[in-house]
């Protein structure tokens, strides 16, 4: 299984008890009528001042006070027996689940995990690492599992191995051993690592068939694998950077494959005839399944504007792809039978490739119309070269002016934007956020043009809202872009523009301390202020410390994060904070084994 790191969670630790009821104590002094019992939300019941949900709660099963006895559960409100789970699965309800994967009961029972997210060692992710396919909610290597080789769908028979993504009948080629089906190199494979059971350490990579700390000269960690990020297509120039289809890694920058046919200069408006019949077969644009022969142009806008590409007059179905001409990607694509139109938003002198193709083999002769539509709608509007500031706004019929660079940090999203251009007063580091956002949000930050290079991105620092912190010359501009998470994600949104004057360093290697003193009070009133804050502003919060804090078993813990999910990310964030990023030192031996940091 992949070992992916970015989400954890807790072990029942005194200490982490004991911060939970710290937490609720820094909620009560910042109110204005104290501590108070919180009001439960259906289906949870107040049950001693804690918020319970009695249909699955084995503590409190049906009514408050029951106890189911051992071995049994709590369905529906009613004790019942549990099924009787093998090795690595727990019984959740009336199914025995595997909570390392189980994308709707993903580190415990009924915690599932939202559209888009997979479950990996127990925690919800958004999508898969490069390499791997999400089947089912859990992400597999379909080049060599044999349960879903090559297709999630497909299962090689049982004496079939998997390799290169197709059963065989033959066993593996050489260099490759057959480990459970799975046919891998034991020489680079960090789960079968100079054999098939040995598997190296979360921080550890495998090397000529030994695991090692760190990667050989030239070579860079990207997650479980040294590679050269210098030629590799999926981690070029730093990891999680991958080039698509079109593009090569070279020299640790994504080069273009594709190369235009003829140059169409900054005219507009220009019609353009020609015919793809007899056209070469280069690109294959992402929204046909299977394309055709196509011609490329290449066109550069002499202003910024929302520039028009139409091939609507064209007398077969054509398929248009705009791609940027700087990395090969695509910015937009159009498939509609009979009336291909797409329209990008370019910065003054930016250049593209226009492919003008078909879709199942189909060519024939073609009109494309480039015409200049409006003004650009990035960036939104240029902010006071001030700081802090605030502003307020919505993506809401907002078009997608520019997609994020896909990295570790932010995923691919197509969803409507608002870019606002800042200037630095003075140089230093700069932190944008956009805390306060009544939607799921991903922040980039652009170099200079809203089609400049990416600085930095982000999504979900604080569950569903994110925060980037970029280092500035005075004088230089960038384009702070608020976007969406996902395609669909669009709202109000709060962004926050401050310098990032750093907080003391706290970890001092002598006390840990609590809420009042120490390395612990020095970081919630630092750097795990934003944590602090995110939990105290959220009702669910709130209620996951109230029930968290009470419970004396597992079962009731669980049913705490199954009835508040949200809550219980946001607390497991200011853990992680104190406990991993500020307070590694003296605050070491506090959380007992089961605490896994990101």
């Amino acid at each position: 299984m992949q070992k992916l790191r970015s989400r954890f969670r807790l072990a029942p630790t005194y200490t982490l008890l004991w911060l939970a009821a710290a937490v609720l104590a820094s909620i009560a002094s910042c109110s204005d009528g104290g501590p108070s019992t919180p009001s439960c939300i259906a289906p949870d019941t107040d049950c001693g001042g804690v918020c319970v949900n009695t249909n699955m709660d084995s503590s409190n099963c049906g009514a408050c006070g029951i106890t189911c006895g051992g071995g049994q559960v709590c369905g529906a409100g009613v004790c019942v027996d549990g099924p009787t789970c093998g090795d690595g699965e727990t019984a959740c309800g009336d199914s025995c689940v595997d909570l390392e994967e189980d994308e709707e009961h993903c580190g415990s029972c009924n915690s599932a995990c939202e559209d888009g997210q997979t479950c990996e060692e127990g925690a919800c992710q958004e999508g898969c690492p490069a390499g791997r396919a999400d089947c089912g909610g859990s992400c597999v290597d379909t080049t060599s599992n044999p349960d879903h080789c090559g297709d999630c769908d497909v299962a090689c028979d049982e004496d079939q191995t998997c390799e290169a993504g197709a059963c065989q009948d033959a066993g593996c080629s050489a260099g490759l051993t057959d480990c459970g089906g799975a046919c891998v190199s034991t020489a680079t494979d960090e789960e079968h690592c100079g054999d098939c059971e040995t598997a190296c350490g979360e921080d550890q990579t495998c090397v000529n068939g030994a695991c090692a700390d760190g990667c050989g000269s030239g070579l860079t960690a990207c997650g479980d694998a040294c590679v050269d990020v210098e030629t590799d297509a999926a981690n070029c120039g730093s990891c999680g950077t991958g080039c698509n289809d079109s593009q090569v890694c070279q020299s640790g920058m994504c080069a273009c494959t594709v190369g235009p046919g003829r140059d169409l200069g900054s005219a507009v408006p220009q019609i353009v005839n020609g015919t793809t019949a007899g056209g070469s077969n280069t690109y294959a644009p992402s929204c046909v399944a299977t394309s055709s022969s196509e011609r490329i142009f290449s066109f550069t806008a002499a202003t910024a504007g929302v520039y028009s590409f139409d091939s609507s007059n064209s007398q077969y179905n054509v398929v248009l792809a705009v791609l940027d001409a700087a990395g090969c990607s695509e910015i937009a694509c159009s498939a509609d039978p009979g009336a291909a139109v797409v329209t990008v938003d370019m910065a003054t002198d930016q250049t593209v490739y226009i492919v003008v193709d078909g879709a199942n083999d189909e060519t024939g002769t073609f009109e494309l119309n480039v015409t200049r539509r409006s003004a650009s709608t990035c960036p939104a509007g240029t902010l006071d070269p001030s700081v802090p500031q605030t502003i307020t706004g919505s993506t809401v019929g907002r078009p997608n002016s520019v997609s994020p660079s896909v990295t570790t940090a932010c995923g691919d999203s197509d969803s409507p934007d608002a870019g606002y251009a800042f200037t630095a007063p003075v140089a230093g580091d700069y932190t944008f956020d956009t805390f306060g956002s009544a939607f799921d949000t991903m922040l980039h930050v652009r170099n200079a043009t809203c089609r400049g290079a990416q600085l930095a991105c982000n999504d979900d620092t604080e569950v569903e809202q994110s925060e980037v912190t970029v280092t500035l010359e005075a004088g230089q501009t960038v384009v702070i872009v608020v976007d969406g998470s996902r395609d669909d994600s669009v709202g109000a949104f709060t962004l926050n523009i401050r310098r990032a004057v750093p907080p003391p360093t706290c970890d001092g290697s002598s006390v840990c301390g609590d809420a009042e003193s120490g390395c612990i009070a020095c970081a919630l009133d630092g750097n795990c202020a934003d944590e602090l804050t995110a939990c105290t502003d959220s009702e669910a919060c709130v209620s996951f410390l109230s029930c968290y804090r009470t419970c004396g078993t597992e079962t009731c813990r669980e049913t705490c994060r199954a009835g508040a999910p949200d809550g219980a990310a946001r607390y497991d964030a200011i853990s992680a904070c104190l406990y991993c990023t500020e307070c590694p030192n003296d605050c070491a031996g506090e959380a007992e084994e089961g605490f896994v940091c990101p």
